[in-house]
């Protein structure tokens, strides 16, 4: 397992934020996520083998968001 920071933009209120979190654990599967709305920082816990952080970005980005990683690619 790797823990990955991304910056997410796009987001207006907690909802936001919620609705993020619960489609990188509950759709995508990933071992666990935290949004922060104020930071515009998601940590995503992952295995690197399943989860690419790019599937990370897309899944994301098919909600409305765009999620890059802290550092690049």
């Amino acid at each position: 397992m790797v823990t990955t920071q991304f910056t997410v933009t796009d987001m207006h209120c907690s909802s936001c934020a919620s609705l993020i979190q619960e489609t990188l654990v509950e759709d995508l599967g990933v071992s666990d996520a935290v949004v922060d709305l104020e930071s515009a920082q998601a940590t995503v816990t992952h295995d690197p083998a399943v989860h690419s952080v790019d599937e990370i970005c897309t899944a994301v980005a098919r909600i409305g968001y765009t999620a890059l990683p802290v550092g690049g690619r």
